[in-house]
């Protein structure tokens, strides 16, 4: 069995890993555009910070690949797909390539978006912060930069600005919505964030749409935004992301917003496979979602690495959970950013909220202190009924046992 998978992240990795436990000898074609080995892009922003090493972004020994029997197609993308023929086409060094498959994984992650602003996808100074590629980039032009503007508010580009900030960089944070992490907290909790940012020096824009970013000798000068024009020699794009589908558009896969999949990872393509920030499959709630986080990909991986391997696995739905740290605060989400019914608690330092409905957590927002979050994550996977201990369920106080059934009163024998 000749397994092909396209991607050399977190999904492709767990895949491998999980198929290797009980499948060591099939061949596997590793196909990846970039040039490096598996590294981690969630500390990105630090490693242009310089609190995180080049060398500590790297999660496999040097070893990984041989002694997983991968053959590895480095700086090759993949351009199509034959299902009919079970041929995946891939370019790269100038040459096509065609790979025959018994059974293949796409896990080829998402692509920054770029928002269609006149001179944001030309202009030397303009970088997403997505790759390793795209950081050296930014460190490289820090040489010849006073201030910066960071386009979108989400946690990539607020981690972007903390880092550029921490370099010594003016930085601006544009956001063409009403406040900041709009896909991670609920107004009141994005409120305290913005605050903190403008403690630190960073300045924050709302509700001001990019509309232009103009370029001079050196790159990018200035950005038009709402009603302002900020000078710059830098730009961040940091506007989200989205799955990586346009080489698919042939290939008869169906699609939504991403490729859709079911519980054990498969397409409707016979023995396809895909995972990680590709997919759309349901969330823990059932609604069909795309929820590009680390865990996830790691999770759908892993799925599909053991299926592919014939060992059946079901994953149990996409979380939207979230960890940032803005000047040293911990920020942390998860599910809904609304419900029924509301929990908060609110000291100088802390902000905890929880989202309720039918008696059930669907989301919880954490500023600060963010121990023990962890657990009502839980709690809402399981779908557990907290109505009985709201009164203390966001104090120090509760522990899940309170919702553990009384023991039984032991029977006492009469004579």
């Amino acid at each position: 069995m000749h397994v092909v998978v396209v991607g050399n992240g977190p999904a492709a990795i767990g895949a491998i890993e999980a198929l290797r436990e009980t499948d060591p000898l099939s061949p596997i074609t590793l196909i990846s555009r970039e040039s490096y080995p598996f590294y981690s892009p969630c500390p990105l922003a630090e490693y242009v910070e310089e609190s995180v090493a080049r060398r500590d972004l790297f999660l496999k020994a040097g070893d990984f690949y041989l002694r997983h029997k991968i053959t590895t197609l480095m700086e090759h993308s993949a351009v199509s797909l034959d299902a009919a023929s079970r041929v995946l086409r891939a370019k790269g060094g100038g040459c096509v390539v065609d790979i025959p498959y018994d059974r293949l994984l796409i896990a080829s992650g998402a692509r920054p978006v770029m928002p269609p602003v006149h001179g944001l996808g030309d202009t030397p100074g303009v970088f997403p912060l997505k790759t390793l590629d795209d950081a050296d980039g930014i460190i490289t032009r820090l040489g010849m930069t006073q201030s910066a503007v960071v386009i979108g508010s989400g946690f990539i580009g607020l981690e972007a600005a903390q880092a550029l900030s921490r370099r010594g960089v003016a930085v601006t944070v544009v956001e063409a919505l009403d406040q900041v992490l709009p896909m991670m907290l609920d107004a009141e909790f994005a409120a305290h964030v913005r605050d903190r940012l403008l403690r630190f020096g960073v300045d924050v824009l709302l509700s001001s749409p990019v509309r232009a970013v103009l370029g001079g000798a050196r790159g990018v000068r200035s950005v038009l935004a709402g009603e302002r024009e900020i000078d710059c020699q830098l730009v961040i794009t940091a506007a989200g992301v989205r799955p990586d589908v346009a080489w698919l558009g042939d290939s008869g896969l169906a699609m939504g917003r991403g490729i859709i999949v079911n519980d054990r990872m498969e397409t409707n393509l016979p023995d396809v496979y895909a995972a990680g920030d590709i997919i759309e499959t349901s969330n823990w709630m059932g609604a069909s979602d795309v929820v590009p986080t680390w865990p996830n990909a790691v999770a759908t991986g892993r799925t599909a690495g053991h299926n592919i391997a014939g060992h059946e696995r079901h994953f149990q739905g996409l979380v939207a959970v979230n960890v940032v740290r803005i000047f040293g605060q911990a920020v942390s989400s998860f599910g809904a950013r609304y419900g029924e019914r509301t929990l908060s608690v609110q000291t100088p330092e802390t902000f905890r909220r929880l989202f309720l409905d039918k008696g059930r957590i669907v989301g919880g927002q954490f500023i600060g202190n963010v121990d023990g979050s962890g657990i009502y994550l839980e709690l809402m996977r399981k779908g557990i009924d907290v109505c009985a201990v709201e009164d203390v369920l966001l104090s120090p106080r509760f522990t899940p046992a309170r919702l553990l059934p009384a023991p039984p009163v032991p029977r006492v024998a009469v004579a």
